[in-house]
């Protein structure tokens, strides 16, 4: 059969069909998924030249039906399938796709497959360059398939070759085209290959934050899909609506192009509501609020349009999270540029609290931080660490607020942020000396209730590594219960980073005695005529029943004296301090406290040069702590009795040395609580 094709006021020719292959293949895809299909498999074979030989689109949809044949590829600019075309674009495809094939071959030949109702039916439509009014149809006959289908072969290709038709070069091609489709239509497993390889649309829409969701509004229900784009996209961000039957009724903007956020999205809103509404064309060039002439209908979309508008700017918050994690780890790492604190629980506290705030900031506009210089960045977050360890925290919202416009919402959110993270920071503060104060009660209890079970290596020891805070907070831990050379050996790592330790150390007998706890940190310690120094600190412990004494000074002494026989660590840039610490001191130990009284230094024992040894009982260390603590302590009006009550009756049941290590441990443990 001949059918020849209508052409009324202008001619094929002139009628803007797409002379790019990609677009081309694109719109026979199309016509499959309009067709129902959920596999599309595009295959070619190369020749010798690299050119390419043969190439077919082939999709398992519902074939073209013979009696409807001159409502279809007899009817040019009318196509019968747009009415059911679930393409986004602005202009319809009007019955021009299957012309397609002029951007690469001479012809094109389908041979289809369709249900007549009875039994599937096959015959091949052929289209020809040189005449294309005429469309030649072979007789249906009686088809030997399983099931309906399409497939389109084009012949006398002259413009395509391998490289064009290269997976890596297509795959994006039909990824922006029908990345979308897969994705809403999941559900239907529906699959696009290129010679057997699927196409793959995680690779274009971002499936962790896209989401869909349902929403009843008056009892009527609406599907709604965001899909977030992996990268830029040329169409405005708009929201299509379907009706129950998948027809595109219309189209708008979402409100949220801002671009300096780059939030790519789509989204598709399907609804029984949008069923029956007139005037499809000019609703899928805007649709407005006037198409509805029910009242009721109107409330109801103003409703929709402001739960989209929420659910957008949610995800779009979670969105800029991400980005804010991956903004400051960069501010971090790279560009050196955020706030250094103190590795201890306050520090870490600050840490955590500037962090929480210019995550918040960066939500809210990014630009504050855009392209700023690396110094101009590193002023800026200084300046806002110290407005938030200060009494004008509240004003860092006053200052946002100069810079970027905030929303009624955003400036709550703010605020409610600035007071959540205040309210953190004091409720770990109250966790951090609560846990300490646990510890104290602990060392307490086993200094002088348990004195005759309790030893240095396995308690007191064992609780001070994990707590040398009790000796102050500038210390980090560098050895404990080493021998001398090692504990030196390691100082130098600690300090310097030295792998390959060279340090020669000279023979003695002290080398062997064991340092109890080292200590020892980097800071610069400023002496009365501004000379830089580092301080150190070595402690020296002694079983609870053992009293401080003049023979457990002279080892400590004995320590004292080791080092600075070292060439490599007695130099006078150098501080050291040794802590001797027992439940009580002899007579000789309190004599030598006046000898040293003028100094101003409680518990000076020894000075000599840039070294300093002080003797101290356990309640000099615990007096210390509470003196150190004073203000919190009265203002949280702790109670140590019920603490220590509360402590003991944990390990109620053990008895003697068992008490002891249990209690042990419950110190030991305490470390998550004050680190």
């Amino acid at each position: 059969m001949i059918l020849p094709l209508s052409v009324k006021n202008q001619s094929i020719e002139s009628s803007g069909i797409t002379n790019d292959y990609k677009e081309a293949i694109c719109e026979y895809i199309w016509n499959g998924l309009e067709a129902h299909a959920t596999e599309i498999n595009i295959n070619f074979s190369h020749n010798i030249a690299y050119g390419i030989d043969n190439l077919s689109i082939k999709d398992n949809g519902d074939g073209i039906n013979y009696e409807e044949l001159e409502d279809t590829f007899g009817a040019f600019l009318a196509s019968k399938k747009n009415l059911m075309s679930l393409k986004m674009k602005s202009k319809a495809n009007k019955g021009k796709g299957r012309f397609s094939f002029m951007a690469f071959a001479c012809s094109a030949k389908w041979t289809t497959v369709y249900n007549n109702g009875k039994e599937l039916k096959t015959y091949d439509i052929i289209l020809e360059n040189d005449k294309k009014e005429i469309i030649n149809c072979t007789e249906p006959t009686t088809s030997l398939e399983k099931s309906t289908g399409t497939e389109v072969s084009f012949n006398n290709i002259y413009s395509l070759t391998t490289e064009n038709m290269d997976f890596d070069l297509l795959e994006p091609v039909l990824l922006k085209e029908f990345a979308w489709f897969l994705y809403l239509f999941k559900n239907r497993n529906i699959s696009i290959c290129v010679n057997g390889m699927p196409i793959d649309y995680g690779k274009y829409i971002n499936t962790e934050l896209s989401e869909k969701v349902f929403k009843i509004i008056d009892n009527i229900r609406f599907e709604i899909n965001l899909v977030v784009w992996q990268e830029s996209i040329k169409e405005k961000f708009c929201c299509y609506y379907f009706d129950s039957t998948d027809i595109v009724k219309g189209r708008e903007t979402t409100t949220f192009n801002r671009n300096t956020i780059d939030f790519n999205h789509s989204v598709f809103v399907k609804s029984e509501f949008f069923d029956e509404k007139d005037d499809v064309e000019k609703q899928l060039e805007s649709l407005q609020i006037g198409m509805f002439e029910s009242e009721d209908d109107k409330k109801i979309f103003k409703k929709l349009k402001k739960f989209i508008s929420s659910f957008i700017e949610k995800k779009i918050g979670t969105y800029m999270s991400q980005r804010a994690e991956k903004a400051i780890k960069e501010m971090m790492e790279e560009r050196k540029t955020f706030p250094i604190f103190s590795d201890d629980a306050y520090g870490r506290m600050r840490k955590q609290d500037l962090v929480k705030v210019t995550k918040e900031m960066y939500k809210i506009e990014p630009k504050i931080f855009y392209k700023l210089k690396p110094i101009q960045e590193k002023s800026l977050l200084g300046f806002l660490n110290l407005l938030l360890s200060s009494e004008e925290r509240e004003n860092v919202l006053s200052i946002i607020e100069q810079i970027v416009e905030l929303s009624p919402e955003q400036r709550r959110d703010f605020s409610d942020m600035l007071k959540k993270t205040k309210l953190e920071n004091i409720i770990e503060s109250i966790k951090f000396i609560e846990g300490r104060y646990k510890v104290i009660e602990l060392l307490k209890t086993i200094v002088y209730d348990l004195t005759q079970f309790a030893n240095e290596r396995n308690h007191i020891q064992k609780i001070i590594e994990q707590h040398f805070w009790l000796f102050g907070e500038q210390y980090n831990l560098a050895s404990a219960d080493q021998r001398m050379k090692k504990a030196l050996e390691k100082y130098i790592n600690i300090l310097y980073g030295e792998n390959d330790i060279n340090t020669t150390l000279k023979e003695d007998a002290e080398q062997e005695r064991r340092m109890d706890i080292f200590m020892c940190n980097s800071r610069e310690v400023e002496t009365s005529f501004e000379t830089v120094l580092e301080e150190n600190i070595i402690v020296e412990l002694k079983a609870p029943k053992v009293p401080l004494s003049k023979k457990v000074l002279r080892q400590v002494e004995d320590y004292m004296d080791f080092i600075r026989k070292q060439p490599d660590f007695n130099s006078e840039y150098r501080k050291w301090k040794f802590i001797a610490v027992c439940k009580q001191v002899d007579e000789d130990i309190k004599s030598r406290y006046e000898t040293f009284k003028d100094k101003g230094k409680i518990g000076l024992v020894v000075q000599v040069e840039n070294y300093e040894v002080y003797a101290y009982t356990w309640d000099d260390v615990f007096k210390s702590f509470e003196l150190r603590h004073a203000p919190i302590l009265k203002r949280l009006k702790y109670d140590r009795e019920q603490l220590a009550k509360e402590l003991l009756d944990e390990v109620a049941s053990d008895e003697g040395r068992g008490k002891v290590d249990a209690l042990t441990d419950i110190a030991v443990s305490a470390i998550s609580n004050v680190q």
